[in-house]
């Protein structure tokens, strides 16, 4: 009966072994139920074959092959007999009781319990397939005739293989080896045991019938015979495992004392070369030159070569130094040195040049003439690299290996003057921005960011012409210095070649992405003295080129660079005026359609001049996002805004709504929902009465940052409104996935609302979508009678423009509220009517 390895828990098993040893366990249970004998067993016999069967179950041999063992013991010939005296109900019993013997008590170490439930149960069920098969082909317990030999040896062999093949599957799936490995290395070479201890089971009984008992051990001989020839060849294979283990240590240990032995060898050879410099020494009057071994060895040579005259040494320096070196030589010997130095390249036998420093002073006679000169000579190959790679790093750019922008300027230089001594000399600077890089970077990370500079200033060098520099200035600007133009024209047709190589995908990572840049050409001529104002005119006409829609390419004019000192003067401007708290506040009502009373205002920011002149938001607010002043004017517009409306609310007795604008730069402003509370607080604005505008721009960031921040503003409370709906993406998944409170359809559309009603299809759309989502909605920039009728009749419920009204200072907005009062409707009126919720107090 073979046993697998134990596990020391069923934790440890495999999901595949736990089922089947579940599975096993659970049908042995079910099969020893269902065929426990009842009725007709001899009970003396019965348990003396079931202590037979124990004791023979501690006889075993260990099956040390392959890597989960096993165990073979001499029961199974109690188990065989039991068959043909008891039959298989009895036998099965008697097989389990000995499995779970040899499980529970015969092993060195305690078996897990599910370890001992499955031994016995593999072995039920092996005895209950063998027993099946013993009674179908005709066995009879206690019948011994000519008919008993084919079914006792068919049931023989399926005991031998449902048991082996139990055993071997829970090996196997324990130990994730394959099943038909394990069987074949562990129990298919012990069939022949099986069949000998049937033969003497059979035998044995037989002889007891016959009442000739003492034949029963002559029948035992042949099963010990067997365990005692397995126990021996056993022991032959444990024996040699252990020899070949010495030897493969002893072998190991060979290698390494080897390995000792080669590195002390090499060690010795290191240490009686001495230093790194060979010497040499030159007899000037019959110019006799000799050089050590180490000399020779610098250049290939092998120390049985022979040098012996100098023009041996000057043959084998690199031509091009050779003139440095016989000039410092001489300027020695002359005297004008007080030591000889010079670093040269010599070529080696191999014919790769080595850089060397040779060192050397001159011995001289009484009247002063050198006799010889003797020194030493380094290699200085690797410093003399190093020195170069540090020359290159300083110049080119380490990610991408184009020039960086010292080198880029550098060329610029040269450029610039020799426009200057030739009239004919055209040249130009074409400056390179990629579009929206900062994506790639956000979303994949900075390596995958790398990657793509790296493949597409690949793919820019393929578009140089000979001649042309291509330069990384930093992060994802490029600049390529366009030398010995024929034409004007050719700086455009090089920059279309870069926009035209963009336009197939890059793969990075696995994955696929289309880039763009903008472009903007600066043509060099005399008329420029400084390589920065060329850069400067080149950034900003791809500035310019930005402007217009990126993608692009824009050559520059003097207008571009009026443009960017204008916006310069702006950013100065504005950020004086932010900290100077400069700019004003305007209010434009939010009028109910048809009843036409005031709704709430809109809070919007003005910059007015001391001269009387203003600066549109268009032109300011774009620059504030750029430079970070949007967030302290945000916080500005916010408390002043909140106290001024918070004064008309206690003035009113009644909730006046308010809606300020929150750019999407503020993002990521972690205290953006602390500032909005703050203001509320601070103000005494009534709770529900503050909405913010946002853009689509704000919910195109990281879902689940964007649901947190803007459950942050609903806590306050505040509401959210989606301006300038159908502008941007419009994508109705922001609408069913983040919770809005209102749409705001932007004034183009109102705007082209005429009599053929061509944009009416759209407005009605996101009045209807609005509608079906239960929030509410404002048209913008309402201009006519005719467009609000038109919007009354698409049943639009609140509008705003300068139909109703234009933007109002803090003063004239009151006394339009006051003439044009809220009105006063209760909850459920206002939601019919299409009101804002935060109207409702």
């Amino acid at each position: 009966m073979a046993t697998p390895s134990p596990t020391s828990s069923v934790r440890d098993l495999s999901v595949a072994a736990r089922t089947f040893v579940a599975g096993t366990v659970l049908a042995g249970s079910v099969v020893l139920v269902v065929n426990f004998p009842t009725q007709d067993v001899n009970v003396p016999l019965f348990l003396a074959f079931a202590l037979a069967s124990s004791l023979a179950s501690t006889m075993k041999v260990r099956l040390p092959l392959g890597t989960g063992s096993s165990n073979l013991s001499v029961s199974y010939t109690v188990d065989f007999a039991s068959l043909l005296v008891l039959g298989p109900g009895p036998t099965m019993v008697v097989a389990a009781v000995s499995a779970m013997t040899q499980s529970a008590f015969g092993t060195s170490r305690r078996n897990a319990l599910h370890r001992i439930l499955f031994s016995a149960a593999a072995l039920v069920l092996t005895m209950h397939v063998a027993g099946w098969v013993f009674t179908v082909l005709g066995g009879r317990a206690g019948v011994f005739d000519s008919h008993l030999v084919r079914p006792f040896v068919a049931a023989v062999l399926v005991y031998y293989l449902v048991n082996t093949v139990a055993m071997a599957t829970a090996i196997g799936l324990s130990t994730r080896q394959r099943v038909w490995r394990v069987w074949h290395n562990n129990f298919l070479w012990t069939a022949p045991s099986y069949f000998v201890g049937a033969g003497a089971a059979a035998a044995g009984v037989i002889a007891w019938t016959m009442n000739s008992g003492w034949l029963v051990p002559l029948a035992s001989a042949p099963v010990y015979l067997t365990f005692r020839s397995y126990r021996i060849y056993l022991d032959r294979l444990a024996s040699e495992q252990r020899h070949n283990e010495e030897i493969r240590r002893l072998h190991a240990q060979s290698v390494e004392a080897l390995r000792a032995a080669k590195e002390s060898e090499q060690r010795y050879a290191m240490a009686a070369a001495g230093s790194n410099d060979g010497l040499w020494d030159w007899d000037l009057d019959a110019d006799l030159f000799y050089v050590s071994d180490r000399w020779k060895l610098m250049i290939g040579l092998s120390t049985a070569d022979r040098i012996e005259r100098s023009e041996q040494w000057f043959r084998d320096v690199h031509q091009e130094d050779l003139p440095g070196l016989r000039a410092e030589l001489a300027r020695h010997l002359d005297g004008d040195t007080p030591h000889f130095e010079h670093e040269y390249r010599m070529q080696h036998l191999d014919g790769s040049p080595r850089w060397v420093l040779c060192r050397g002073i001159a011995v001289r006679d009484e009247t002063g003439k050198p006799t010889r000169i003797a020194g030493s000579q380094t290699d200085v190959t690797i410093r003399r690299r190093v020195q170069d790679e540090l020359a290159h790093a300083a110049l080119h750019d380490d990610l991408t290996g184009l020039a960086n922008r010292m080198l880029f300027t550098a060329m610029l230089d040269r450029s610039l003057a020799r426009a200057q001594r030739s009239q004919n000399y055209q040249f130009a600077v074409l400056f390179v921005d990629l579009d929206h890089f900062k994506l790639v970077n956000d979303s994949l990370g900075h390596v995958a960011g790398d990657k793509f500079l790296v493949a597409m200033a690949r793919r820019f060098l393929k578009q140089m012409r000979p001649g042309d520099l291509l330069a990384r200035l930093g992060g994802d600007e490029f600049a390529v210095l366009l030398d010995d133009m024929p034409d004007v024209a050719t700086a455009s047709t090089i920059a279309e070649r870069l926009q035209l190589a963009l336009l197939e995908a890059f793969e990075i990572d696995g994955r696929d992405f289309y880039a763009s840049a903008s472009m903007g050409i600066a043509v060099g001529n005399n008329g420029y003295l400084k390589s920065e104002d060329l850069l400067r005119d080149a950034d900003a006409a791809m500035y310019h080129a930005k402007s217009l829609g990126r993608a692009r390419c824009q050559t520059f004019d003097p207008s571009m660079h009026a443009s960017a000192v204008q916006r310069l003067t702006i950013e100065t401007r504005l950020r004086r005026a932010v900290e100077r708290q400069e700019l004003s506040l305007e209010y434009q009502p939010i009028v109910a359609l048809g009843a036409q009373e005031v709704c709430g205002f809109e809070a919007l920011v003005r910059w007015k001049h001391a001269d009387g002149t203003m600066t549109p938001p268009s032109e300011f607010i774009p620059i504030a996002e750029e430079t970070g002043l949007i967030g302290p004017m945000t916080r500005w517009v916010l408390k002043e805004s909140c106290r001024q409306v918070a004064a008309w609310q206690r003035a009113l007795g009644q909730p006046v709504p308010l809606t300020v604008n929150i750019s999407a730069k503020l993002f990521d402003r972690s205290t953006l929902v602390d500032e909005v509370r703050e203001a509320i607080e601070e103000s005494g604005l009534l709770p529900g009465t503050l909405k913010l505008d946002i853009t689509e721009n704000f919910l195109a960031n990281n879902a689940d940052e964007v649901i947190q921040r803007l459950d942050g503003f609903r806590a306050i409370p505040v509401e959210l409104c989606l301006d300038d709906f159908g502008t941007g993406f419009s994508s109705l998944s922001y609408l069913h996935h983040y919770r809005l409170d209102a749409l705001k359809i932007d004034g183009a559309f109102i705007g082209q609302l005429g009599s053929d009603f061509s944009e009416a299809p759209i407005v009605t759309s996101i009045v209807n979508i609005a509608r079906e989502l239960g929030i509410g909605v404002i048209a913008e920039g309402v201009e006519t009678l005719q467009q609000a009728d038109r919007l009354i009749g698409l049943k639009c419920p609140l509008a705003q423009g300068s139909h109703f009204s234009k933007p109002l200072s803090a003063d004239k907005a009151y006394e339009f509220l006051v003439k044009a009062p809220l009105p006063n409707l209760d909850t459920d009126e206002r939601a019919r009517s299409g009101w804002p919720r935060a109207v409702v107090a």
